[in-house]
């Protein structure tokens, strides 16, 4: 479990956390577990299944997505207080992406098995970071629309092959507001 040392003012700053009162902050910190990794350690591992929910709460990560075409292709870069993991956490199914730690890096982990504890129990904290990672996905997605709509624009000629640096683009914008 995690210390009680966090600062209620440094749980309000995450965005998953967002409105929550002290209450809710606690319950949800009450079942995470805090944990830690070192440079290059992988946190998620693409392709395995893990339902765990996890917020960086100091260093930096790094989204790594693994391809037999490209190789190895960096995402994202996540700061304090990002979320990753939503993906599988809410749909049991294999990580998209590997997670790193680019530095060391202390993280909290929410498992799902705790998580679904408290929704049976009708936990508000539990529905309200639902709530919160729900709105962050669909932020992301609706970049990713608006950027595919733009791009795509050019009508039945479209060729991804010459709209490369285009997509390279996309990527980064995609992942730029990576968090809430």
């Amino acid at each position: 479990m995690v210390s009680k040392r966090i600062p209620i003012k440094t749980l309000q700053q995450i965005p998953a956390f967002r409105n929550f009162n002290e209450t809710e902050c606690r319950q949800l910190v009450d079942i995470a577990q805090e944990k830690a990794f070192a440079p290059g350690e992988k946190v998620v591992e693409q392709g395995k299944s893990s339902q765990n929910l996890w917020i960086l709460l100091e260093g930096q990560c790094e989204v790594v997505k693994e391809s037999q075409r490209d190789g190895a292709v960096v995402l994202a870069t996540l700061e304090a207080f990002n979320l990753f993991g939503e993906m599988s956490f809410f749909s049991p199914a294999p990580h998209s992406a590997n997670v790193l730690a680019k530095t060391p890096v202390k993280l909290l982990c929410i498992s799902r098995t705790d998580y679904d504890d408290m929704i049976h129990e009708g936990v508000g904290a539990a529905y309200k970071l639902a709530y919160n990672v729900v709105e962050n996905v669909a932020n992301r997605l609706r970049r990713m629309d608006e950027w595919v709509a733009a791009l795509t624009a050019g009508g039945e000629h479209f060729n991804p092959a010459e709209k490369l640096p285009e997509w390279r683009r996309f990527r980064d914008k995609l992942f730029d507001g990576w968090n809430l």
